[in-house]
């Protein structure tokens, strides 16, 4: 008797840890069936230990995919190839092959830009920025709002101070400022950069003790209902946006990179909107 025939789509994935929280399966998968490709697309959790090498194997089988925290600077090292943009902010979060070589991007940059264009359109004051975080998608976000116009400042934390310090340091631009202390603040516009707040219960701050109100709360964390943060900004007054439009933007991007061409225009966007109904 023949065993199950082998399934001979090529396999996409997000690495990551966690991930089963992830709704770029959905997307990508809804992507793939519009243009008829034979691909599928996984959530893989992955450690610090493993995730450079089955980066590297799954981009080398003819597949690809995405890389979120906690790894995106751990998988630089395992490129053969990459764009500017990894090389400017030190992370990947999408990868593929090509020519037998392993090609690494960073389009986190691309879909923060994207939504913060939108998000701050109406806005009367951008700046100073606060920045929460230090990790792969920090490093995006200072990239993409140090060559935005109208920041003079950029006011960045993270739990573990030294890091930020070091951050700064490494982008070597007066604009960035580390603070030990986020209270002391006063930004018009607080973006979120960390996974705090990615299972529904806490928040990365308490937007309460801030020294001033900001004008808008950007974060990148998202789930079927607002997040801790955006809770907070609500109750406070103050216009919140998740991450789902940065998510779409950014796995557009990827799907281009990929593939050469952008994915059936609106279905990635109609994709998660369907999954975020079907996670209540």
């Amino acid at each position: 008797m023949k065993g199950r025939p082998r399934d001979r789509r090529a396999l996409y994935a997000i690495l990551g840890d966690p991930v089963a929280h992830s709704l770029s399966p959905a997307i990508h998968n809804a992507a793939f069936h519009a243009a008829g490709r034979r691909a599928r697309y996984v959530a893989r959790r992955v450690s610090a230990e493993e995730c450079g090498e089955i980066m590297r194997a799954l981009a080398m089988d003819g597949g690809g995919g995405n890389v979120t925290v906690p790894h995106k600077e751990r998988v630089v090292p395992f490129l053969d190839r990459h764009t500017r943009a990894v090389a400017a902010t030190g992370a990947c979060n999408t990868f593929w092959a090509r020519d037998g070589e392993v090609w690494g991007d960073n389009t986190d940059v691309e879909g923060f830009m994207g939504m913060w264009r939108t998000a701050t359109s109406s806005l009367p004051d951008r700046s100073p920025v606060l920045v929460l975080g230090a990790g792969g998608a920090a490093r995006a976000v200072l990239h993409g709002l140090l060559r935005s116009s109208g920041i003079s400042c950029v006011l960045l934390w993270n739990r573990t101070v030294v890091r930020a310090e070091r951050l700064a340091a490494e982008l070597d631009d007066d604009r960035v400022r580390p603070l030990s202390d986020w209270r002391a603040s006063a930004p018009a516009v607080v973006v979120n950069t960390t996974s705090v707040g990615i299972r529904g219960r806490h928040a990365v701050i308490e937007l309460e003790a801030l020294h001033a109100t900001p004008n808008l709360v950007i974060d990148l964390v998202y789930g079927r209902v607002p997040t801790p943060l955006c809770r907070q900004a609500e109750k406070l007054g103050v216009a919140s946006v998740d991450g789902r439009g940065m998510l779409v933007l950014q796995a557009e991007a990827s799907y281009a990179r990929w593939f050469g061409q952008a994915p059936p225009r609106d279905v990635m966007g109609s994709a998660l909107e369907a999954a975020c109904r079907g996670r209540e």
